[in-house]
């Protein structure tokens, strides 16, 4: 990976004195130097005092390894910019923020994201194989015949895929608005109600909502009640239909699709009966028994402690299926969804707006809970190749460390915007 000039030898191609001195400055505060008082505008050291600072500061280094150099500085103006500092194990995307008077000081400063540090696909396939647990990754240019992946690691093993079963709820959508049996303007009662993630939990019970609002919600914030919404609405039927249409390799992993307050409820100890019954069920029989058990899977039955200190289940309650499943997802997609569809999984790119620029079209659904993280993305380069890419880690033993893979994720995503 190229390295940029140092901050000070930039100072003569566009970046102002000060932007260089700040810059320099907020390497030597991540490196651990105490200058907060000389640094920092009063304002933002009573939002963030010097010592919650230095203990994020740790944190950060705790995860991406020693702060080395500026990379580089890609100024706004005279007195806000963009940095690129290098980690040991990584690349961190930085905001900053100075006053427009002298002395400059720091005003705002937001660390956005990272990129795993990595010369290429082959180096960060091999560090997120090296993760506890499970990794499962495909890259995939589209359309797949004939073509090999650009990547793949255990593409046809089972993962628990959370959230990002949505992708199915939203390609059965599209399917039924393009075929006249819907309208995205449709108006249905939002309901049953599911736990957050979300924000229409906390709406008027019965409220009256679109299939958009539903399908908009549900895909950019991971919205529980509006994806429940739309299981009831679209039906087990047509789910099931989807799914084999978008060729997931055994249907029977992701059938019956449990609503998220479904799942959830079945691994509290006080559904435990109700759980083994559930289980050991075929799956027609696991669509009657969730008929009948539904009233009884309440939210006020759910312990949130129990839903995200640790794995709970997630070898066998869950929505399963292999990257080479989720390319076939997104191929399905790619060549059949909507514009307005596509736009809907555009809203939230997953990581930093950064790699999402690289890209002409860039759709994300991901799908994260305590020891489950599963990334996904639908991409068009700026030169009109497609591409689609899975990205999964399943941990049974303990919860997972998003930035990580995000990290790992995100350095994939750009190697392959610069092929």
């Amino acid at each position: 990976m190229s390295i940029s000039q140092p901050a000070e030898a930039q100072s003569a191609a566009g970046i102002s004195e000060q932007l260089s001195m700040r810059a320099n400055d907020v390497l030597r505060l991540l490196q651990g130097e105490e200058i907060e008082a000389e640094v920092f505008d009063e304002n933002f050291r009573n939002a963030v005092p010097p010592a919650q600072f230095r203990a994020i500061s740790r944190q950060v280094t705790a995860q991406q390894g020693e702060p080395r150099s500026i990379v580089s500085i890609s100024p706004r103006n005279a007195n806000s910019a963009i940095l690129k500092i290098g980690f040991e194990k990584s690349i961190g995307t930085v905001s900053l923020d100075l006053e427009t008077v002298a002395p400059h000081r720091i005003s705002g400063l937001q660390l956005t994201g990272f990129e795993a540090a990595g010369d290429s696909v082959a180096d960060v396939l091999a560090a997120i194989d090296a993760l506890p647990g499970r990794q499962g990754v495909l890259v995939q240019q589209l359309p797949a015949e004939d073509l090999p992946p650009a990547a793949a690691l255990d593409p046809d093993g089972r993962y628990a895929i959370a959230s990002a079963f949505k992708l199915y709820i939203l390609a059965e959508l599209d399917r039924s608005v393009q075929a006249g049996e819907r309208q995205w303007s449709d108006v249905v009662t939002l309901g049953p109600k599911s736990h957050p993630s979300g924000i229409s939990q906390n709406w008027p019970d019965e409220a009256p909502v679109t299939l958009h609002t539903l399908a908009t919600l549900m895909i950019s914030i991971s919205d529980n009640s509006a994806t429940d919404t739309l299981i009831r609405i679209i039906g087990q039927d047509r789910l099931a239909q989807m799914v084999r249409a978008a060729g997931h390799h055994q249907p029977d992993d992701l059938l019956p699709f449990l609503m998220t307050r479904q799942a959830s409820a079945l691994k509290m100890p006080v559904h435990a009966e109700r759980r083994r019954r559930f289980l050991s069920a075929s799956r027609t029989e696991r669509e009657k028994l969730l008929a009948d058990f539904d009233k009884d899977l309440t939210l006020d039955s759910l312990d949130s402690r129990l839903l995200t200190s640790k794995p709970a289940f997630i070898d066998q309650l869950e929505w399963f299926a292999t990257p080479q499943d989720m390319i076939k997802l997104l191929a399905y997609l790619d060549r059949n969804a909507s514009p307005e569809a596509l736009a809907i999984l555009a809203i939230n790119p997953g990581i930093g707006q950064d790699a999402a620029g690289k890209w002409g079209y860039f759709g994300y659904k991901g799908g994260s809970e305590p020891g489950v993280l599963s990334f996904n993305f639908l991409l068009r380069s700026k030169a009109g190749k497609h591409h689609a890419v899975s990205v999964n880690w399943n941990n049974e033993q303990q919860s997972l460390q998003e930035n990580e893979l995000l990290a790992l994720t995100t350095r994939l995503i750009n190697l392959l915007a610069e092929q």
